[in-house]
């Protein structure tokens, strides 16, 4: 069983990935021909729509997660009803949601024009622009969103993947031949709620086609409502956290200091959530067979795996951070040229951020896939409300480092170190000592192998060979020196070991 549970969680990622690398291309594409076309402050308009409208789509609570966890049960036992009976209220909850975001989204329609601080193109309506990116924000809560549960709790990751690749790919083609041919700002983003359409009709009628068991019918019992609600009551403060740290900055960012600051800035947060999203999509892979492994095996089976995780996980954000340090300028000007550059302080304050990002996810993970979201409810409201009043206050004194550095101090200071208490204590019943000297042993891998690759790569040009001499340097330094402090660690050996036995099996089921 475990085997199986390993091979679809590899199964998943790789797909995923696989996926992640074909639309990590295309936005490149799409955001070049935006900046020639149209001007730097249509990508900064995007960007604040986009969070804007994730803001609102707090108004679904965690139903999604705490449905998603509900499920893992009844699907491993065979208990079909059940499942669809949570696939119902999952279908009711999303369609109140949408009407809510919906209200919620016009009344937001007289107060626009102050999330900008002023230099908004004048050439477009941008109430009807609003109004195109809300279409696309609630039309998946009134169609077949909630059917998506059912891949995520069955570990069927990768149809997710494949239809969202192959959807996204089509609207991007879309969208840059819309511009290059008519220059249409208006007809580029009704794309937006056509492709998110046909992406919901394509993923319904394929789980239904796999599934035919599953049905939204039939009513859950009292006290299964009750533990759902329960849960999405310690999930809201999850919620708003993730939402606030993928938004707010944003929002915070064009309301005082402008769309074209925000432009330049999410050009840099393209790459950054590009990359750090390949990570987090293959935690996402395996959550539900962490899950289920929570259930089936005992805590030092588990504990072990986190250990296995966490490494992997260190090295993939080590050799990441440094990529960025070294990689992110050079790129930069190569792709929308130097006037679109940021200082050499913003892209140092982005890799500390993605490191400490990194380093929390696989904590974050576990304690997800443990559906321990009410051991820390009052995490993320503390560090919403520190990570807010920090982004006013810094921005107004240090620009836009301010707002990166609110950010880092949320999840290092308050984030990390409760999750990391909470998964310990409830689950581990382990002292969190071993954990913390993991990551200060991490700490100081990822500085030296950042400050040698810098130091080597500044004597580099700023050119697409240097680019390329540059990559080179990332992926020896950091890696070298990874082998060379962890090859006789037992996380690196069972690692080695099991990554090892899948590769196996891969190849064996091939010939």
């Amino acid at each position: 069983m475990l085997a199986g549970r390993t091979k679809r969680a590899f199964s998943n990622g790789l797909v995923s990935i696989a996926g992640k690398l074909i639309l990590m291309v295309a936005p490149f594409f799409l955001r070049t021909v935006i900046i020639a076309k149209l001007g730097i402050e249509y990508l900064g308009l995007n960007s604040l729509f986009s969070s804007l409208l994730s803001m609102l789509s707090l108004t679904e609570l965690g139903f999604g997660s705490a449905v998603i966890f509900s499920m893992y049960k009844p699907m491993a036992e065979g208990n079909d009803q059940e499942v669809c009976a949570l696939l119902n209220f999952y279908k009711n909850i999303y369609r109140a949601v949408g009407g809510i975001i919906t209200v919620v989204g016009l009344v937001f329609l007289p107060f626009l024009k102050s999330f900008v601080a002023s230099d908004y193109p004048e050439n477009i309506n941008i109430y009807i622009v609003y109004l195109i990116y809300l279409i696309n924000t609630v039309v998946s809560y009134f169609l077949f969103a909630y059917k998506n549960s059912v891949f995520i709790a069955s570990m069927r990751n990768d149809i997710d993947s494949i239809i969202t690749t192959i959807c996204h790919l089509a609207m991007y083609v879309a969208q840059i031949v819309v511009l290059l041919l008519v220059k249409n700002y208006y007809i580029y983003a009704v794309c937006l709620p056509l492709f998110t359409i046909i992406n919901n009709i394509i993923k319904s009628y394929i789980v239904d086609k796999k599934y035919p068991q599953y049905r939204s019918k039939g009513s859950l019992t009292k006290e299964k409502k009750h533990d759902i609600i329960t849960r999405v009551g310690a999930l809201i403060g999850n919620k708003i956290g993730g939402v606030v740290f993928s938004s707010v900055d944003s929002i915070v960012i064009s309301s005082f200091l402008g769309l074209a600051v925000l432009g330049k800035y999410s050009n840099y947060y393209l790459i950054f959530t590009s990359v750090s999203s390949f990570v987090a999509i293959a935690f996402s892979s395996i959550q539900a067979v962490i899950g289920n492994s929570m259930v089936c095996r005992d805590q030092n089976n588990n504990y072990k795996t986190f250990n296995e995780l966490f490494f992997i996980n260190i090295w993939i954000t080590i050799f990441c951070s440094c990529c960025f340090a070294c990689l992110y300028q050079p790129f930069i000007k190569i792709w929308v040229g130097e006037e679109n550059q940021l200082s050499i302080i913003i892209v140092f304050l982005l890799v500390i951020y993605y490191f400490v990002r990194g380093i929390r996810q696989v904590g974050y993970t576990f304690k997800e896939a443990a559906g321990m979201w009410r051991e820390d409810w009052l995490k993320p409201y503390i560090s919403v409300i520190a990570n807010l009043c920090l982004n006013i206050i810094l921005v107004k004194v240090i620009g836009l480092s301010g707002v990166i550095l609110s950010s880092v101090f949320a999840l290092a200071f308050i984030e990390l170190p409760w999750e990391t208490r909470v998964l310990f204590k409830a689950y581990f019943k382990k002292s969190t000592r071993g954990y913390y000297a993991r990551i200060l042993k991490a700490v100081i891998v990822a500085v030296v192998s950042i400050t040698i690759s810098f130091l080597i790569c500044n004597l580099l040009p700023e050119s697409i060979i240097g680019l390329i001499l540059r990559g080179l340097v990332c992926t020896v330094i950091p890696n070298l020196l990874i082998v060379l402090v962890y090859f006789r660690t037992e996380e690196f050996k069972s690692a080695k070991s099991r990554i090892s036995e899948i590769l196996k099996r891969k190849k064996s089921k091939s010939v």
